[in-house]
C-alpha cells in the first residue's frame, strides 16, 4: 500500500504544481496524440473461463503488446483532451461540464452511447463493467513479462487461456484554465497500467491522495502495479487511460 500511496501522492502533487503557473513561463502547445480507432482486423476474442470474453489488444492498439490509446472515461469520440469546467484548488477538484459524462453520469456506462468502445467497434464491444474487471483481477493469475523494455501482464484465467495488459501509464495534468488538456503523460509507463471499468464512482473519500468537491463523481478503473499489486480504486473520470473491450459469451 505504501507504494500505491506514494503514486497517488506523486499525482496530486504534479497536479496543483501544474494549476500554479508563472507567468514568465511561455504558453507551449501541446498536441494531443490522435489514435486509430477502428477496430483491429486482426482483434480476438478471448475466452478466459470467466463470465465475458476479453479482446486480446486494447482500444486503439495494432498488436496484444502495443499500448493502445489512452482515453477519458464518458467520451465516446475518443479524441477530448480539454480540461475546461474541471479545476483543482486546496479543497480539492471542482467539476462545471458536461463532458465525461457531466455532473449526473449514468451509474454504468457499458453498451451505451457514452462508451467508447460500443460506438466505435460495434457488434457487441463494450467497456468492462466493475463487477467484470474485479473478476479478472481476482480469478486470473497475473505474470509480469518485459521484452525490450517494454512490460506487460500475462493474464492467464481459469482454463488457462491467457491475455496481454500492457503497462501503459496514464495521462493527467488539469491546470483548470480555459483550455487547457490533460496531456501530462504519460505518466508510469512500464510502472503502472491503469484501466477503465465503465462504472461510476459516488465516493467522497480521500482514499486517491487528493480531495474532490461535493457533487464531483469519480469512477473505476483497475490499477496494476509493476511490483505485483493490483487495486479498483476510482479516479477522476477525465484523466485518460488505457481500456480493454470485452463482449459477452
Amino acid at each position: 500500500m505504501k507504494t500505491y500511496n506514494h503514486l497517488l501522492l506523486i499525482v496530486a502533487i504534479s497536479l496543483m504544481a501544474t494549476s500554479c503557473g508563472k507567468d514568465d513561463e511561455p504558453d507551449i502547445k501541446i498536441e494531443p496524440p490522435v489514435y486509430n480507432l477502428n477496430k483491429p482486423a486482426a482483434v480476438e476474442t478471448v475466452d478466459l473461463g470467466l463470465s465475458v470474453l476479453w479482446a486480446n489488444c486494447n482500444l486503439g492498439a495494432s498488436s496484444t503488446t502495443d499500448y493502445g490509446g489512452h482515453f477519458a472515461w464518458g467520451d465516446p469520440t475518443g479524441a477530448l483532451w480539454s480540461a475546461q469546467g474541471i479545476s483543482y484548488d486546496e479543497q480539492g477538484y471542482s467539476w462545471n461540464t458536461n463532458n465525461y459524462g457531466g455532473n449526473n453520469p449514468p451509474a454504468d456506462i457499458s453498451g451505451t452511447e457514452l462508451d467508447v468502445v460500443a460506438v466505435h467497434w460495434g457488434d457487441g464491444w463494450r467497456m468492462p463493467t466493475y463487477a467484470e474487471m474485479r473478476e479478472l483481477r481476482t480469478k486470473c493469475q497475473w505474470t509480469m513479462m518485459e521484452q525490450g523494455g517494454v512490460r506487460w501482464y500475462e493474464v492467464t484465467g481459469p482454463n488457462g487461456n491467457s491475455i496481454n495488459l500492457p503497462i501503459a501509464g496514464l495521462y493527467y495534468d488539469p491546470t483548470g484554465s480555459p483550455g487547457a488538456r490533460f496531456l501530462g503523460g504519460p505518466a508510469h509507463v512500464n510502472k503502472g497500467a491503469f484501466y477503465w471499468t465503465s462504472t461510476v464512482s459516488w465516493s467522497q473519500s480521500n482514499q486517491r491522495g487528493y480531495d474532490i468537491h461535493p457533487g464531483v463523481v469519480t469512477a473505476w478503473c483497475l490499477l496494476v502495479e509493476s511490483e505485483g499489486r493490483y487495486y479498483l480504486l476510482d479516479y477522476v473520470r477525465a484523466f485518460h487511460m488505457s481500456i480493454r473491450p470485452v463482449k459477452n459469451k
